[in-house]
């Protein structure tokens, strides 16, 4: 896979100091160091999602046509690189962590796309990796061909949803509600859907962008329910979650026995599909 590259600047007139930089990387969660004659690596996984970049630091420059460039810039060899299939949320979290970057050693940014080297800003450099990315999936369509593409506001709630589950949790401690997995599966046609498990007699947050809701009774038998028919039937008794992504529904605790009982006892429309499991990295945005 190829990737796209941020180049860090500095004014002349300023250093770079290597312990510095290595004690602030450090500091950062979901980051490792590595160092060996070749370059200074800060390897960067995301402690939740599992998506990864490395920031790292070369001896000689990586900087193609630098003569190009503006001569009141100085190229420090510090580098990020970022697989250009990532997906929009982690690629927006990367460059947040990119100003943490430049406003921490006053660096200027540089990629491929530009004519010079600039100031931060976080909008142009996505719009960049957009670009660098719309442009490597028309031209290598086999290795899109690996992902199933879904629409940037789909998977972006996903990851969202994924990455605050925890702090989500926290919020409905108090209410014994929890907040459940997210399973990605497909048929036999490797069609791909969404769902989530929902054991009975729990409280539950349906998280958004749902297909099915795999109910577990407490007699063994697990209903395979298609969850725009269950938010049908049970719209007016579900509720959004508050400052959360729209159509993420909870059911109140005061409906909830209702619920359960009803979810069980309902004729719901047979599913005959066979399902296998799939991983979080099979889609893709665009």
């Amino acid at each position: 896979m190829s990737h796209f590259y941020i180049h860090f600047f500095k004014e002349k007139s300023r250093q770079l100091d290597m312990v510095e930089v290595i004690d602030f990387f450090e500091t950062i969660e979901g980051m490792e160091v590595e160092m060996d004659e070749k370059s200074v690596r800060f390897l960067y996984t995301h402690p939740r999602l599992g998506y990864s970049c490395v920031f790292f630091i070369t001896p000689k420059s990586q900087v193609p046509n630098i003569q190009r460039l503006s001569p009141q810039y100085l190229e420090v060899n510090f580098h990020l690189r970022l697989p250009i299939l990532s997906p929009n949320y982690f690629v927006k979290h990367v460059i947040q962590l990119i100003k943490k970057v430049c406003d921490r050693f006053n660096f200027f940014v540089l990629s491929e796309m530009f004519e010079d080297v600039l100031s931060y800003n976080a909008e142009r450099i996505f719009k960049v990796f957009e670009m660098v990315k719309r442009a490597y999936i028309e031209k290598y369509p086999n290795e899109a061909n690996n992902y199933v593409f879904i629409k940037d506001e789909k998977l972006s709630g996903i990851l969202r949803y994924i990455d605050e589950k925890d702090a989500l949790q926290s919020y409905y401690d108090d209410l014994d509600t929890l907040l459940p997995k997210y399973y990605f599966i497909k048929d036999e046609q490797e069609q791909s859907y969404i769902a989530t498990e929902w054991k009975e007699h729990d409280t539950i947050v349906f998280p958004p962008f749902l297909d099915y809701v795999l109910f577990h009774q407490t007699d063994g038998v697990i209903k395979v329910i298609s969850y725009g028919e269950f938010v049908e039937k049970f719209n007016k008794q579900l509720l959004d979650v508050p400052g959360f992504l729209q159509d993420t529904k909870v059911i109140p605790k005061k409906h909830s026995k209702s619920i359960n009982k009803k979810t069980k006892k309902m004729k719901w429309t047979p599913i005959t599909k066979s399902f296998t499991k799939q991983g979080l990295n099979i889609f893709m945005d665009l």
